[in-house]
Formats: C-alpha cells, structure tokens, sequence
C-alpha cells in the first residue's frame, strides 16, 4: 500500500529545487518514487491526496527538545522574574523539575509530541531529565512521540544537583536504554558533572559506540564554577576526555564558551544545537556563531516553538552577534539535523517524512525567495499533511494516531497537579 501525492510541486529542501512530479509514497522505503503527473494509476489499497496548489517539502527534526519541561509555563513560579541565569534554574526549572512524575512526565511527552507533529517535525532529538522519575523514563517518553508518529533519539541529562547517587541512576538508566534503542548518552552540564560521572559517561560512550548530549556553557555560571571546581573550561573537559571525538555528540547552547572552546569545537566532529527560542525566554546572552559555521543544529528546547519559528528568531538574533549572518546560513542550521542524522545512521528521518502546504500569502515562492519567506513570513507554511515513515501523522493541522481530544483533556488533569 503506498500514499500517492498527485499534482504537487515537490522542494528538494538542499538543492531548492522545484519539481512538479507525482510522488508514491511507501511506508517500507525510504526513498521516494517521483512520476510523471497522471502516469501513475493507483491500485486497491493506496491512498490518493491531491496536492494540486499545494509544495511537498522534507518535514522538519529538532534537535534539541526537552519534552519533560513542556508543561513548564503552567507553573507559577514560571513567571517569575529572576535576574540571573542561575536563579532561573534554580528557583524556577528545579522546582518544576520536583513535580514531574511517570504521569506527568507522560502527559508533558505527549503534549511536545502533538504540537511538534501539528508544526511539521517528524524527528526530535531529546533531552530527558527529572530527578524524582528516572526509572524507564526513557522508554516512556519515547513511547509518548511512538503514539504520534514521531521518531527520536532519547538521552537522559545526568546532573549532580541532587548527588552523585542520583545521577548515577541516571546513567544506568540512559546506558540501559540505547542497549535495545537508538539514543545518545547525557549529560546535564559540565558545572553539574563530577569527574567521576564525565568519564562514567564517556567509557559508556567509548565502550557502545555512542554520542553525548549535554548542555555546554549555556551561560557564564558553567564557566565560572566548572573553573572554580576543576580547573577547566567547560568545553574542555569533554575535550580532554574525548566525548567531543564522535560525531553523534551534540554540545546544546555554547553561549558562553570562549575563544578557545570555539577551537575545540571547530576540530572536532561533534555537532552544536542552538536553541534561540529557550535561550531568549531564559534572558541568556545570544548565540554567537563566529568560527563555528559548520554542524551547527536548531532545537526548541522547552519552547514548543515550530522549527521554522527557530529559524526566524535565530536569523534576527545573529544580525546583532555574528560577524556574518545570511539567509543561507540561517537556512542550512534548519535543515542541518538531516545531515546528521543521515551521517550517524540514526532511523526515521529518510525521505518519506514530509510535509504537505499552501501558500497562504500573496508571495510567490521559487528557488530563490523560499528562505526569505521561512524567515520574513513564515505564514507560507500552512501546513495541510504531514508525513512521518510513509504514514500521515496530521492533517490539517490536527494529529491523526491520537485523538487530541481525549489527550488534551488528560494533559490538562495532570498539568493541575503542578502546584510550584
């Protein structure tokens, strides 16, 4: 049985180029098969959607999303304002972090899984943590974006706020999981990670042939007390014990790093994921992506913005701190997380993930202006499928494996239980 997307006008989202093909969409191949407009003659069991007016385009990934914090602006003490980055996580995040259990980790999985399908993003590379819920928590939440369509990658943030203890059931937790799934190990952030516990995690690494996920010089508060505590950059801890050698290894942020980070980073192969996005709702100094133009990914964080949203914000944001900001850099932070995810030979984001869309405006789109309209009016995309393994996953605008519905209704039960 295959998905038939009859009269569209197909984007080759790296090349940019536009092809007015029927396409056969199989969900055992992940390949795509183009034929001539009206060649093709369906047979019993294939599915037909007319796509005359209408561009098919790669769906979106996210490559930083922290699915367990979703439901994070429920909180009271969300909107409290703090002057600092420190007393942001401290007063804010670690409280909300005291509420989450296996229902309310489930619910906030969910609730970022639907929204992102609804946005376009068929594959979200994860970031989990909670220090009350670690046991299977992994196979939970990945269980939640499985419901919905959406492929990932999962990792767990070990962090020694709570002790060495705790963070070495984290561990365990994140090694026994990629055992039978794909997945990253992960770290919270250097400032929250004994000696002890980076080369715990980094012998997983060397010994399964893995990648790390962790959050690097966010803000000047990693610097300053991973130097105060080991002597050491942030950056260069993970450096020096070779986490940094894989290519599947993603530093989340790097706000903060210095000069010399930014020469670690450029000679090694593992990726950077910026998340504008979290990063401005946090009030942390923007990115500056000076040196460090290759392999540099979007994510949402805990944001629930839509990836081309990421993309606007981070192109505006560069224009006041990078040296050299274009369209075309912007654009290819966007559609970077293909290339990673293809390079590290991570299933679930081949050809056969994509999106469906009308022009909703009075711009025309080609080669040339579609970047600049993902920037400057990302009205463009109204997005009418979205196609994750050869199988809709949403149709105008709503998800169709889950009934939203009935979801909503027991999202919102257990936000209620948030009570900081």
């Amino acid at each position: 049985m295959s998905l038939v997307l009859k009269n569209g006008i197909y984007i080759n989202y790296a090349t940019l180029e536009f092809v007015k093909k029927d396409i056969i969409v199989d969900e055992q191949k992940d390949t795509l098969t183009f034929v001539e407009p009206d060649t093709y003659h369906a047979v019993v069991g294939d599915q037909v959607a007319d796509c005359s007016g209408r561009y098919i385009m790669h769906s979106f990934g996210d490559a930083y999303m922290r699915p367990g914090l979703s439901l994070a602006p429920k909180a009271n003490v969300f909107t409290k304002r703090q002057s600092t980055y420190f007393r942001y996580v401290s007063d804010i995040l670690w409280k909300i972090d005291k509420c989450l259990d296996k229902d309310l980790v489930y619910a906030s999985a969910l609730y970022s899984a639907i929204i992102a399908a609804q946005n376009g993003t068929t594959f979200a590379i994860c970031r989990n943590e909670s220090s009350l819920f670690i046991e299977n928590s992994l196979s939970l939440v990945a269980s939640a974006f499985d419901k919905v369509g959406i492929s990932t990658l999962q990792s767990y943030a070990a962090c020694e706020a709570n002790g060495y203890a705790v963070a070495e059931k984290a561990v365990d937790e994140n090694a026994e999981f990629i055992e039978s799934h794909q997945g990253l190990m992960g770290i919270a952030a250097s400032y929250l990670a004994s000696n002890e516990l980076l080369r715990k995690v980094a012998d997983i690494c060397k010994e399964k042939n893995v990648g790390v996920l962790v959050n690097a010089a966010e803000d000047n508060i990693d610097q300053v007390n991973t130097m105060r505590d080991y002597r050491r950059t942030a950056v260069l801890r993970f450096y020096e014990l070779g986490i940094m050698d894989k290519s599947a290894t993603i530093l989340a942020n790097c706000n903060a790093i210095t000069d010399d980070e930014r020469d670690y980073i450029k000679n090694k192969p593992a990726w950077l994921a910026h998340n504008p996005c979290g990063n401005f709702q946090r009030g942390i100094k923007p990115f500056n992506s000076i040196w460090l133009d290759n392999n540099i990914m979007l994510g949402s964080d805990f944001t629930n913005c839509s990836m081309p949203e990421a993309l606007s914000h981070a192109y505006f944001e560069s224009l006041g701190t990078d040296y050299e900001s274009s369209l075309t850099n912007a654009y290819n932070r966007l559609i970077a997380i293909h290339r990673y995810l293809k390079l590290n030979n991570f299933k679930g984001d081949g050809e056969n993930n994509l999106i469906v869309f009308e022009n909703n405006s009075p711009f025309e789109l080609n080669s040339d202006t579609l970047i600049k309209h993902i920037v400057y009016n990302r009205s463009v995309f109204d997005i009418k499928l979205v196609i994750a393994k050869g199988k809709i996953i949403a149709k105008n605008g709503h998800t169709t494996l889950v009934d939203e519905r009935e979801a909503f209704k027991y999202i919102a039960e257990q936000a209620k239980r948030i009570t900081c």
